[in-house]
Parts: structure tokens; C-alpha cells; sequence
């Protein structure tokens, strides 16, 4: 079977070929029946009329008239219906458009409804044909039969077929019925009781006294009366403070997942069972409190200690860079002059790293003075090309903008930002496949503005993104090339205190990072200054005054 012959008119065509020859079967062989009774085939038509003369005697000579054909017809009609069935069971749950198997509107109908209507009609042509009732005879029963007989055709066949589509997609068969619902209702109905009874087994040391409260009320209603009022209303006392405590622990709990390390759930007035409870989310606040603070404390003591070996690096790094500067005015020739080349070089690769590594630790911890302002990010992005057009030339790459033409203003911080779009163009110049491009899209999404860089790895980028953005962690696995592997963590952190947010991307060698800021409206124009006041003419300068004059127009002006 292709694909074309599982079209929706192949289908219909199917069904009405096998629902018309099955019926024809159907009433051909009860014909063969009756002619064989009656011995149409050894008989004239007018013994039979005369041997029964109760007979309906149109539909005698009818049927009397067809015995020769009635055998040809049952064949003809069982190969066409056998046809036509093997055919739709084959192109059940399927569709021209897809190799999967697809089900239908029909088949999401509980499959007890097929059955439920189907078995009645059945047993009921079943009841008239085996009772006897002799068609020939009674017209109703025969008029019964063949309005029948089409229904359950048309239901049995399309019974038959989503019986088929079900039974390919698998478990789809028996999870789609009236009975499985009802089933699995009462199995998780079954295993909730069965569950609840073995938590409570679990929890006897509280639910002992939940039980024994119960038996208590149960007595006390038993005998009725005055008691089981007063009991009632003392139990819907318990009953509102009980909800108000429960409250009272679900405010508690919001306000800690929220982070409200200071909230305090007031237990004094809780029960026993309640006010544990209470005691316990306090701990926690108070345990998260003294975690954060040794946190926050660990934290700033790393960064005073980075801060402050870092200095006491670059006292003695500095001392020998300047030595190495005085060694190369020197002009020392030959083997010596080679060494001094990898010390300068090295030292310089030092300082670097030493400095990247004190800015990368006020970065994470926040110590950096952050001033938003509206700034128009295509020409930041155009300056900060500018400033290493120099070193894009030498490394053989091409700086492309997209997107700068029209201004798009952000909040942002306009020193953090170049050295955000620095540590980029940097990483672009030391890393990319020389003679590319290096793109940098600028574009405006909704309430914020985000400035895209891509560009050629040299290198295979065989490492996960988010990985890249880690500490001492770079692209080029074999560390061969200078950097610290601190340019783009560092671009994370400065990005994150602008309310920003930065992001990789890698497919292949493509390497792309995403800048994102919150947009905002250009700023307002300076104020027009306002003209200065006209000086008559005639007005005598003040230092050509008399010091009697100036000092009475000192005096004035205050």
C-alpha cells in the first residue's frame, strides 16, 4: 500500500463498499437459507403457493425468481467485503502525510460506547433469527432485521476499525474506556486510603491523640443533648484557631522562600503540635541568617585578601619591569637579548593577570561605583571599535555594525560597559580565524536593548558555553595563547550590576555573546542658557568707581 491509497476518499469509498457487499452477504445467505427450505430448487411457483399459502406471496416470487443468482451474488459479495475490510484495517490510524500512527476523532470515544450500542442490535437480529419468526411471513420482523442489520454494518464496521487504530498505538486501546477510568479512579481511591492509614501508622505519636479526640466526640454526640451543643461549639473555637495558626505557618513560609531571612512566626499562642512547627521555620531563618552573613563575610575576606596580595605583587613586579626597561636600553645583543624579550614579555603577562584577577574580585563581590545614565549603545559600540581599530588591522579582522544608525538608548554605565565591549573586542582579536568578520548587532526587543558580537573561532570550540564564562577557563584547551581566562567572567559580573544580563551561544566555530540592557527614552536636551542682562551704556565700571560708590553698590546688591 503507498502512501495514496491512505486518502480520506479511498477510506470513505472502503467503508461503503464493505458495509453494501456485507449486507448483501448477509441477506443473500439467509435467501439460500429459504430456498433450501422451501425446495425453491425442486419445486414449481405454484406448488410452493399452494404448499403455503400464508406466505407473502411478492416476496415469494421475488425470491423464487433470484435462486439461480443467489449463489454467485454470496461469493461475489463475501470477496468484495473481504477486500475492502483487509483494506481498511491495513489503512487504520493512518494518514498520507506521516508515517506515524494518527488517531482520529472517532477513536478518542470511550470504546464501551461502541459496544454498549453494538451488542444490543446484535443480540436482537440474534433473537429474531433464532426464535424462528419466518421472514416470508412477517413482514415486521423482516423490516426490523434489515434497518438493522445496516446500523450494526455501519457501527460493527467502525468498531472493527478503531479497535485496529488502538491496538497499533499500544496501551491507547485501553486507557481510552469508561471502564479504565473508573478502574484507575478507584485503585488511586484505594491506595489513598491505603497510604493515609500507613502515615498514620508511621505518625502514632500524634495521630494516638487525633484518634482518641475523635472517640471522645463520638461519645459525647452519641448521647446528645445539651453536651453535644456545648461540644460543638467548642470544637468550631478550635477549629478557627487552628486555621489561624496554619496561616499564620503558611505566611511563614512564603515570606522565607522569598527570602525575608527577619520574618519571625509568633508561636505563643500556637498549639504543642503548631507551635514545633513554628519553632522550626524560625531555626531555619535564623540558620540562613548566620550561613549568609559567614558568606558575605568569607566573600569580602577573599577580596581583601586578592586585593592585598595583589598589591604586594605589584610592588616587586613593578621594580622588576622597570629594571627590564633599563636592561633593554642597554642594548644588549645576542642570547641575552633574547631573555630579556621573555622577561619583559612575561612580566607584562603578570601584571595582567594580576590586575584582571583584582578587578575580577570587586566585580563578583560589587565593589564598583555604578552611575546609570542613558547611553546611546551604537556609539558606544562604534567607539570602542574605534579605540582597537589598531589591533583588528593586525590581527587581519574586519569590525562590522549593524544596527548603529539609529540610536537605541539604555540605562547603563557608560565605563563598565566600554570595558564589557573591551574585554569582547579583545577576546575577538586574540581568538577569531584571521581574514573574517566580527559582527556587532545592535537591536531593540521589546523594553530592552541587546548588543550581539560574533565572530570565526581560530581554534575548534569544543567546550559548553556556559562553561567559558567560568574563572581561569579558556576556549583554546592547550593554553598556548596569552590571557587570563578572567575577560569573560569579568564581563558577566560588570554586566550584572548594571541590572543587565550576558550570555553566550556556540554552534560550531561561530562563537556569539548577547549583551542585554533595559532600554530606556534619550535623554532631555540642555536647558537653553539664559542671555545676559544688557549693561547700560552710560554704567560705570566698578573698578573705575570711588571705594565710597563702589561700597553703597556693594550694599545694594545685597
Amino acid at each position: 500500500m503507498t502512501k495514496l491509497s491512505y486518502t480520506l476518499g479511498m477510506k470513505v469509498f472502503a467503508c461503503f463498499i464493505a458495509v453494501l457487499s456485507g449486507i448483501t452477504a448477509f441477506f443473500d445467505g439467509i435467501g439460500i437459507f429459504l430456498a433450501n427450505s422451501y425446495d425453491f430448487y425442486s419445486s414449481s411457483l405454484a406448488e410452493l403457493k399452494l404448499a403455503h399459502p400464508y406466505l407473502d406471496t411478492g416476496m415469494l416470487t421475488k425470491l423464487y425468481g433470484m435462486r439461480g443468482s443467489l449463489l454467485p451474488i454470496l461469493v461475489i459479495s463475501l470477496l468484495l467485503f473481504a477486500i475492502s475490510v483487509i483494506y481498511l484495517l491495513c489503512a487504520a490510524g493512518h494518514r498520507p502525510d506521516t508515517d506515524e500512527i494518527v488517531p482520529n476523532l472517532q477513536d478518542k470515544i470511550p470504546l464501551d460506547l461502541y459496544f454498549a450500542i453494538v451488542c444490543p442490535i446484535l443480540l436482537a437480529i440474534l433473537f429474531l433469527i433464532l426464535e424462528g419468526r419466518n421472514p416470508l411471513a412477517d413482514t415486521g420482523a423482516l423490516s426490523f432485521v434489515v434497518i438493522g442489520s445496516i446500523i450494526l454494518a455501519i457501527l460493527g464496521l467502525a468498531t472493527l476499525l478503531t479497535c485496529v487504530t488502538r491496538l497499533k498505538l499500544g496501551r491507547y486501546f485501553y486507557q481510552h474506556t469508561i471502564a479504565y477510568q473508573v478502574i484507575r479512579f478507584c485503585w488511586k481511591m484505594l491506595a489513598a486510603v491505603c497510604s493515609t492509614i500507613a502515615d498514620a501508622v508511621k505518625s502514632i505519636s500524634t495521630t494516638w491523640k487525633i484518634a482518641v479526640a475523635w472517640l471522645v466526640i463520638s461519645a459525647f454526640y452519641t448521647m446528645g443533648g445539651f453536651g453535644a451543643i456545648v461540644l460543638s461549639f467548642a470544637l468550631l473555637l478550635v477549629f478557627c484557631s487552628m486555621a489561624s495558626q496554619m496561616q499564620e505557618l503558611k505566611n511563614g513560609g512564603e515570606e522565607l522562600a522569598k527570602g525575608n531571612l527577619n520574618y519571625k512566626i509568633n508561636t505563643q499562642r500556637m498549639f504543642p503540635l503548631f507551635r514545633a512547627h513554628g519553632k522550626n521555620l524560625n531555626s531555619i531563618s535564623k540558620g540562613f541568617s548566620i550561613a549568609l552573613e559567614q558568606k558575605m563575610k568569607s566573600e569580602h575576606l577573599k577580596t581583601e585578601l586578592i586585593t592585598n596580595v595583589s598589591h604586594d605583587i605589584k610592588t616587586p613586579l613593578t621594580s622588576i619591569i622597570n629594571y627590564v626597561d633599563l636592561l633593554k636600553k642597554e642594548n644588549l645583543d645576542g642570547q641575552a637579548a633574547e631573555y630579556i624579550e621573555v622577561l619583559d614579555r612575561q612580566s607584562r603577562r603578570l601584571k595582567k593577570l594580576t590586575e584582571d584577577l583584582v578587578e575580577a574580585s570587586k566585580a563578583s563581590t560589587g565593589n564598583l561605583k555604578v552611575q546609570l545614565a542613558p547611553t546611546d549603545m551604537g556609539e558606544l559600540a562604534a567607539q570602542a571599535v574605534a579605540e582597537y581599530e589598531e589591533k583588528l588591522e593586525n590581527a587581519h579582522l574586519e569590525a562590522v555594525i549593524n544596527g548603529g544608525d539609529t540610536p537605541l538608548f539604555a540605562m547603563v554605565d557608560g565605563n563598565l560597559t566600554w570595558r564589557v565591549l573591551s574585554n569582547l573586542l579583545s577576546n575577538a582579536c586574540k581568538y577569531s580565524q584571521p581574514h573574517t568578520r566580527v559582527y556587532i548587532d545592535i537591536k531593540k526587543e521589546k523594553d530592552t536593548v541587546i548588543l550581539s558580537m560574533k565572530n570565526i573561532s581560530r581554534d575548534a570550540l569544543n567546550i559548553p558555553a556556559e562553561e567559558l564564562m567560568e574563572r581561569f577557563v579558556r576556549g583554546d584547551s592547550s593554553r598556548h595563547t596569552e590571557g587570563s581566562g578572567l575577560g569573560l567572567n569579568i564581563a558577566q559580573s560588570l554586566v550584572g550590576l548594571q541590572k543587565g544580563t550576558f550570555s553566550l551561544e556556540i554552534e560550531g566555530d561561530l562563537f556569539k555573546a548577547f549583551v542585554a540592557f533595559p532600554a530606556t527614552e534619550p535623554p532631555a536636551p540642555p536647558a537653553e542658557e539664559m542671555p545676559e542682562k544688557e549693561v547700560p551704556t552710560d554704567a560705570i565700571p566698578m573698578e573705575d568707581m570711588p571705594i565710597e560708590e563702589m561700597q553703597e553698590e556693594t550694599e545694594k546688591g545685597e
